[in-house]
């Protein structure tokens, strides 16, 4: 993967996850400990990756309660130094230097480590004692990675709770950014821009920090593409259709993306130091849900050409203009966009990779004056109807203009090979 990656001038950064979101680690090390203690190994517990005495209580977003790397745990840093040393190694072996390895970071539950005797060892013996409580436990943690990390000539990415406290500003106006890790070369990928945190991305590369944003309600594509009971994926921040894409501006995050309650406060405003410290955006398909190959295609395209869009253009013109003039010039770009993806880009991804099922979005239907029309999302492609409710195939009559006949009128877009989208229903009385 990584000699093919390198031909195609593409870095693989890998990631590992630590200390949340790391269950088959730390499963995977406790069942190593059980068969080695059973046969009479001295050395049993040497990877273990959780205290066995830890009786923390926590929930991760996932619902675990087992899924936590434990710092103070015998094998903890010994486990991470061999993974990096292999990840590094096989990077060398492909002839790719690993540069940068993304070590996780986000979603440490609330609980985790507080019931932990390794974990309450540890926090004592930091130079501020008990009082640093978890929070230095984890500042710990991190230096102690970054500096393994160091030894290898790898650089360090992580996301956003890396440059973050938990507790939250006075008035609310969200997460506290830590200095901790300035001026270190680490990196942090920027997901949370719903409520409070809305201007995250903003306060933490304003603070000084490098970062890469990836907005979970512009940059998810494991959220659903529209609101319909059959498009695929998560909807908990929000659906994600190509224009949402298109429509992000990275220097205009708290202006551009619909992030839900609580406003942004005057720190959200990008600066010119942050603007420079804004390394570039992030789409993001997390795969639990992608149990099928040809689900990949369904989720990226064509929204990725959108990102590609926007981390290799210049920024908007629109984004500088108000009222009338920003509409009408952003409606020029998004015309221009739409044409050249269904009239030039798809047809050629047809051509070259023609089993890649990139999504085709159902036609949008409306009735007016008795007439049902319709339009298709993107020109180029030729919309085919019935009129009995069964759905279109490659023979079904082209809709060439509104369709007067009574029934329920069955409508699909077909891309330029001849494979069809989803229909979309009205009924015609």
């Amino acid at each position: 993967m990584l000699t093919y990656a390198r031909a195609r001038h593409i870095e693989v950064i890998p990631e590992i996850e630590m200390p949340g979101h790391a269950r088959a680690a730390v499963q995977a090390m406790a069942t190593r400990a059980a068969r080695w203690r059973a046969a009479g190994r001295a050395d049993a517990d040497r990877w273990l990756l959780r205290d066995p005495g830890d009786r923390s209580t926590y929930r991760s977003a996932q619902a675990y309660t087992d899924n936590v790397i434990d710092p103070g745990a015998p094998g903890t840093y010994r486990f991470i130094e061999t993974v990096v040393a292999q990840v590094a190694a096989l990077h060398r072996q492909a002839g790719v230097p690993l540069r940068v390895l993304h070590i996780g970071g986000d979603e440490l539950a609330d609980g985790a480590w507080e019931g932990s005797p390794a974990a309450t060892r540890a926090i004592a013996a930091l130079p501020g004692g008990a009082g640093t409580g978890t929070a230095g436990l984890w500042d710990q943690f991190y230096d102690r990675m970054t500096a393994i990390l160091s030894a290898h000539g790898v650089a360090a990415a992580g996301w956003e709770e890396l440059g973050m406290r938990k507790a939250s500003a006075p008035g609310g106006t969200g997460p506290v950014v830590s200095d901790h890790f300035l001026n270190r070369p680490v990196t942090l990928h920027v997901w949370n821009n719903q409520g409070p945190a809305k201007g995250l991305a903003n306060r933490l590369a304003n603070a000084g920090y490098p970062v890469v944003m990836s907005p979970a309600t512009a940059l998810y594509f494991d959220m659903a593409h529209a609101r319909d009971r059959s498009e695929l994926g998560h909807n908990w921040a929000g659906y994600t259709d190509l224009e949402t894409v298109f429509r992000f501006e990275p220097f205009a995050l708290i202006d551009q993306v619909d992030a839900g309650p609580g406003g942004p406060s005057p720190a959200d405003s990008l600066s010119m130091a942050g603007r420079s410290r804004v390394k570039g955006i992030e789409a993001t398909l997390f795969s639990e849900t992608v149990r099928a190959p040809w689900r990949i295609g369904h989720m990226l395209l064509p929204r990725l050409f959108a990102v590609a869009e926007r981390g290799w253009s210049v920024a908007p013109e629109w984004n500088a203009l108000q009222g009338p003039a920003r509409d009408a010039a952003y409606a020029a770009a998004w015309s221009r966009f739409a044409t050249q993806l269904g009239l030039r880009v798809l047809p050629r991804l047809d051509r070259d990779l023609p089993g890649f099922a990139y999504r085709i979005a159902a036609p949008g239907l409306v009735m007016r004056d008795g007439q049902v029309l319709a339009n298709a999302e993107l020109p180029g492609f030729v919309l085919r109807y019935t009129t009995d409710g069964s759905d279109p195939d490659r023979d079904s009559p082209v809709m060439t203009g509104p369709i007067e006949v009574k029934g329920t009128i069955t409508v699909a877009a077909f891309s330029p090979a001849g494979r069809a989208g989803p229909s979309a229903r009205i009924v015609r009385p």
